[in-house]
């Protein structure tokens, strides 16, 4: 397909439109007033939701350049959801108001270099990311756990049941999310681990979620690397055989029998998810096998042991209520009772007996951490979240907010907690102005870091402003009295408060993450000169010529 070249203001503009095109649609949900968005893809059954990314995703342009606007913008927002797990609204929309208000001030000032001024941007970013961990306040108590939840989700019944799910898994436990099988929303706790490995390919995962979840597993684990498909062979038709879903753990894997797993799974022929064993160093390694063998009663193959795969029978298989394995972790259900009457969960309890003593004997002052760990993977628990609702659409709704709430209470147990409804990004905003000339090293100039300065101060003030006006307030004057008295905004009842005390707060990795990536993005498209794209194909903004002031998504 040729392609077609844009230079400067004209491929600014249609960049910038495809921006604005998704940040005005997006910025709508934010706040406890803002309004929910329907999709409806492919003739799907529709959904509605608030949650920014599943929004921006869902957005593709007609206009090609208008479109990789809109992708930018989209993958700062995917950014800052895969690193802290909320905050994709705030992301498009402080990206979209540093690019407005960037490319203002480049043509206010026509001597302004863009690439000085992205330098200069960044720093800023940096000034408010350590300005926000600097005031972060440590997540102390269930309370707070349930107030982040609480924000994040729109609904105090849902910080509620997040809060007991997180109390019931314990320090070292997991909270997971799942479609309720009786239709009523509830919280169950079940016995097993989650790993910090997740596939070892994400071919080997539903192509569309990247995620595979499996009932009733076989396990194999292999202390050994995986290195050529004739031993894989007898597994793999023994599975196929007997219709067993199969984990393997093993230490590693070659390419060309992971291609053949791979190719067999894309065939239908078998059910196969790998994952590597967990541990980052041999004596770890070698502990959590052992734990893994006696939690699911595998046999662990190792040629050391003298069992390798071309001695493989079937006794050798451990077994798993269940299995989730993403791209980075993996999460684990236990059984109790294995198809042969073993009592796996004796087994386990004896395990925790022992593990409980090895650590007794480390001594006052020993970092009893991992054995704590290792015990909580055996004996302690995953806190199910089974979400379910009167339709399909309600259902979907309801476990995306759910998931962003969980996402924020992990990103708060890391972090801390700062002041929400954009609060946090005020008091920022204040202590940079009051700190920049004695902390921050310019990267150009004094005329560069001033513009920078306004763009980002701007850009971080319009987050309180559209949370007022979604709550059908002026934002302007909003935005004044909180800097005015020092004070927060509650957009729900309209009220000016203290907001951490009033429980209205978020996770300041999520708010640092917003800023980073948001900063990152809005510079990129300011050293902008030019774009080469894909030419439209013919007749497709036929719309768009009979009525150009409507935006085709």
């Amino acid at each position: 397909m040729s392609k077609e070249i844009k230079y400067g203001n004209e491929a600014q503009e249609a960049v910038v439109k495809g921006i604005n095109t998704v940040a005005d649609i997006v910025k709508t949900t934010i706040g406890p007033k803002g309004r929910n968005v329907l999709i409806r893809e492919n003739g799907g059954t529709p959904i509605i939701t608030n949650d920014g990314v599943t929004i921006a995703k869902s957005i593709q342009l007609k206009d090609n350049t208008e479109d990789a606007g809109a992708s930018l913008i989209i993958s700062a927002a995917q950014k800052t959801n895969d690193i802290a797990g909320d905050g994709t609204t705030t992301t498009t929309l402080l990206a979209s108001e540093m690019i407005k208000n960037g490319f203002k001030f480049l043509k206010e000032n026509p001597s302004l270099n863009p690439v000085q001024l992205q330098k200069e941007m960044l720093l800023v970013a940096d000034m408010v990311s350590d300005d926000l961990l600097k005031n972060a306040q440590e997540v102390k108590d269930d309370e707070a756990l349930k107030r982040v939840a609480s924000i994040s989700s729109g609904s105090e019944i849902t910080g509620e049941l997040i809060a007991s799910a997180f109390k019931q898994a314990g320090e070292y436990g997991s909270v997971i999310v799942e479609d309720s099988k009786t239709g009523i929303t509830g919280l169950s706790t079940v016995m097993g681990m989650k790993l910090p490995n997740g596939s070892v390919s994400p071919y080997l995962l539903e192509r569309s979620t990247l995620v595979s979840e499996v009932d009733d597993v076989s396990v194999m684990i292999i202390k050994d690397k995986i290195d050529n498909v004739p031993d894989l062979i007898p597994v793999l038709d023994a599975c196929n055989r007997e219709g067993r879903r199969l984990l393997i753990i093993c230490d590693d894997i070659d390419f060309e029998p992971l291609n053949f797993v791979v190719m067999n799974k894309a065939r239908g022929a078998i059910n196969v998810n790998i994952i590597r064993l967990p541990g980052f160093n041999n004596d770890l390694r070698n502990a959590m096998t052992d734990d893994l063998s006696i939690a699911t009663g595998a046999t662990v193959i190792s040629r050391e042991a003298g069992k390798t795969l071309k001695a493989f029978t079937s006794e050798w298989f451990g077994e798993l209520a269940s299995v989730r394995v993403e791209l980075e972790e993996t999460v684990l259900k236990f059984k109790d009772i294995n198809s042969y009457g073993v009592d796996l969960l004796a087994d386990r309890m004896e395990r925790a007996k022992e593990l409980n003593l090895q650590k007794e004997t480390l001594g006052v002052g020993k970092d009893t951490t991992h054995y704590e760990k290792r015990i909580s993977n055996l004996i302690g628990g995953i806190s199910v979240i089974e979400v379910g609702g009167n339709s399909e659409i309600e259902i979907k709704d309801t476990k995306l907010r759910i998931e962003d709430a969980l996402n924020s209470v992990k990103a708060a147990i890391e972090e801390g907690i700062v002041a929400g409804g954009g609060y946090s990004f005020i008091q920022a905003v204040e202590d940079i102005q009051e700190n920049v000339d004695s902390t921050m090293v310019a990267a150009t100039g004094p005329f560069e870091r001033a513009i920078a300065l306004d763009t980002m101060i701007l850009s971080l003030q319009s987050v309180i402003q559209q949370i007022a006006e979604n709550a059908g307030l002026n934002g302007k004057e909003v935005l004044e009295k909180c800097s005015k008295d020092k004070v927060g905004f509650n957009a729900l009842t309209g009220e000016y408060v203290d907001l951490i005390s009033a429980g209205i707060i978020n996770a300041v990795k999520v708010d640092r993450y917003c800023v980073l990536n948001a900063a990152s993005v809005a510079g990129t498209v300011l050293t902008m000169g030019g774009a080469i794209i894909e030419e439209n194909e013919k007749d497709q903004n036929l719309l768009q010529l009979i009525n150009p002031s409507v935006p085709v998504i």
